[in-house]
């Protein structure tokens, strides 16, 4: 406790006293590391978060493009009364000059996700599937379906060129 009194051997007293007190107001270092190190799991916490956002909207975005395929595959029967040139050799074929979207759609999808989609195509079936990030597969096909699933589907095995595992 601190006593204010006008002799001077209590002021020395009063000095000293001051200054451990000055010096308790201070951080120690044990304290500016813990809050740093509290700081930093929670920095660490928000970028595994955000880094898991940007993942699911790349997905929504190689869906999205991929659903695109659909109404280019309805113009492309319309004019050839065929899908058979949406594919070329198990991917997109991305040199109809009518349909330079197809070109578009193939790049975007390659660049997130690091290949290109997959594709089978004959007279008046059609089925083209890419893997997502996430590791589940969007598939789109010539009887309407248009989303993710569980497996590789999208075969060129038996004649099977649809999104189902059946």
């Amino acid at each position: 406790m601190l006593f204010l009194s006008k002799k001077s051997t209590h002021s020395t007293s009063f000095k000293a006293d001051t200054e451990f007190a000055e010096v308790s107001k201070a951080f120690t270092l044990i304290e500016v590391l813990v809050v740093v190190t509290i700081m930093a799991v929670l920095i660490a916490i928000t970028l595994t978060s955000v880094d898991n956002y940007q993942n699911k909207a790349d997905d929504v975005v190689v869906g999205a493009d991929l659903s695109q395929i659909r109404k280019i595959a309805a113009m492309i029967y319309t004019d050839e009364h065929s899908y058979k040139s949406i594919c070329d050799a198990g991917t997109i074929n991305d040199n109809l000059v009518e349909y330079p979207q197809l070109k578009v759609i193939e790049d975007k999808v390659e660049e997130i996700t690091g290949d290109y989609p997959v594709c089978f195509s004959v007279k008046k079936e059609y089925c083209v599937q890419s893997e997502l990030i996430s590791g589940e597969y969007f598939c789109v096909d010539s009887t309407g379906f248009a989303g993710k699933i569980e497996g590789d589907y999208c075969e060129n095995i038996n004649r099977r060129r649809n999104c189902s595992p059946g």
